[in-house]
């Protein structure tokens, strides 16, 4: 036996009259009970998809809570009035009518009563309707009203939180999934969900605490599996979120987001070769996903394949025209082959799509400077810093070409703020001296090219400046001690 079918009877009492929902282990069923010709509602595990240990749990949830009902002597209130098992269904029954004290009063309720508690009724529907076209304010009214009614449906409460996520109430969201796991504590889909709202708020700990909640009720969830994986390339714990995505395909080798969740992570790892694997698997499946063509454009180009990067980014262009970062990366292509006035129509492109794209106006600057257009150059990586002020190479391009055209006061400025970001940056610390050599602050500068030797004490430049300093400061023999390290390194790399 299967889902009960329409006509159908539970325990010869409750004659099912539809479907109002189902997820991925319970289904939710209109009836009518016929010992009191009342209309309920049923809760039932899905046979084939549940253990006799979910089966038993179920059970004990649907004690307590037919226990709790007892309680409850408000009108209108919603009530388990029953569980148990019919042959592989396990099941729980709800009422609105508080049916017991209405018998003890001797009283039945009127046609226009019945027409109401079926209204009511139907507030949980309403809500999943609701939020299955995207009407997240209307679902949360309907999640509310039910809530009204039946306080202790896990079901609404879950609903309420998905809602509340889409409408960016992530705190409600929480407190919702904490009411609907205090009701239901053993349902791994309700711990994944919690685990997804956490991430928002970025209480990773919590999130992953909630992963292994949901994988010790169900060690085959594969979106549990997949969360933790996605969440642990956040924190850049790549290997272990490589074994998590494993274990999600193995379970489940159909997902295309998780191979492109693991080809993200070889990525990083610098992977290209597995990457590149994984990234086809993913495409296998999802043949018409211009990130997915995008992401495996981009290990092309890893791997010093500029001209295959740019066919796989100009078919993601064809895909997905208002994505401006397929034209991004198609931009950085036509870069890297040197077709630089191509790549600059190309970042415009993608800056007319999105005008804070950072990397856009960083790349377009160093496209103008191999141009040798550096006043353009600059004005674009004052743009980049305009909308990321952290972009330390942004800082020291602007800073060396400031040099380049004799403004080395202001270049002194934009090499220091790239050194604030990064202290132990050597290039930068190099170039500042040449500037304030150039202004002739020689004790200054050689301080400069003192940390960058120390940083850098393999690279040529920075002692040949050094040495340069010490002549000026006619430190003769320390100065053809520079010069001789610089002349070794150099013949070393030749």
């Amino acid at each position: 036996m299967g889902i009960p079918l329409q006509g159908s009877l539970l325990q010869e009492r409750y004659e099912i009259q539809g479907l109002i929902g189902k997820d991925q282990s319970t289904i939710t069923l209109s009836a009518i009970d016929h010992h009191e010709e009342l209309p309920v509602t049923l809760r039932a595990l899905q046979p084939n998809m549940t253990s006799e240990e979910e089966r038993n749990i179920f059970l004990q949830d649907a004690e307590l809570a037919f226990a709790l009902s007892g309680r409850i002597n408000e009108t209108g209130s919603i009530r388990v009035i029953d569980y148990g098992q019919d042959g592989p269904i396990t099941f729980l029954v709800k009422s609105e009518l508080p049916i017991r004290l209405a018998n003890e009063a001797g009283t039945q309720p009127t046609a226009a009563q019945s027409g109401e508690i079926k209204a009511e009724q139907d507030w949980l529907a309403e809500g999943d309707r609701a939020y299955q076209l995207g009407n997240y304010e209307d679902a949360l009214t309907a999640y509310e009203d039910a809530l009204t009614n039946d306080p202790v449906s896990a079901e609404t409460w879950s609903g309420k939180g998905a809602t509340l996520v889409h409408l960016g109430r992530i705190e409600e969201a929480l407190l919702a999934y904490d009411q609907a796991l205090s009701l239901h504590p053993h349902d791994p889909d309700l711990w994944n969900s919690r685990a997804h709202v956490l991430h928002e708020l970025h209480r990773y700990d919590e999130e992953m605490l909630c992963y292994d909640q949901a994988l010790a009720l169900d060690p085959n969830y594969v979106f549990a599996w997949s969360g933790r994986g996605i969440t642990l390339v956040e924190q850049n714990r790549l290997e272990e979120a490589l074994i998590a995505f494993d274990r999600a395909l193995v379970l489940d080798a159909t997902q295309g987001v998780i191979w492109q969740a693991m080809s993200d992570a070889l990525y990083s790892l610098r992977r290209y070769e597995d990457a590149l694997l994984a990234i086809n698997r993913a495409l296998a499946l999802e043949p018409d996903n211009a990130t997915m063509w995008d992401i495996k454009g981009n290990i092309l180009r890893r791997l010093h394949s500029p001209d295959q990067a740019l066919v796989l980014h100009e078919h993601a262009t064809m895909l997905s025209p208002d994505n401006p970062i397929v034209w991004f990366d198609k931009a950085n292509d036509l870069r890297d082959l040197k077709r630089y006035a191509e790549a600059l129509v190309d970042y415009d492109h993608a800056l007319t799509l999105d005008q804070a794209l950072a990397g856009a106006w960083y790349n377009r600057g160093n496209v103008l400077a191999a141009l040798h257009m550096y006043e353009d150059a600059i004005a674009s990586y004052d743009q980049a810093l305009h909308f990321d002020n952290g972009l330390i190479s942004a800082w020291f391009n602007k800073g060396s070409l400031l040099h380049e055209l004799g403004r080395d006061e202001e270049a002194l400025i934009a090499f220091d703020y790239a050194l604030a970001l990064n202290v132990r940056y050597s290039a930068a610390w190099n170039n500042k001296g040449l500037s304030l050599f150039t202004l002739g602050h020689l004790d200054e500068a050689l301080a400069a090219f003192d940390q960058a030797t120390s940083l850098a004490p393999d690279e040529p430049d920075a002692w040949y400046n050094k040495a340069i300093v010490l002549e000026r400061l006619t430190r003769t023999e320390e100065a053809l001690s520079c010069q001789a390290r610089a002349t070794r390194l150099e013949q070393q790399t030749t």
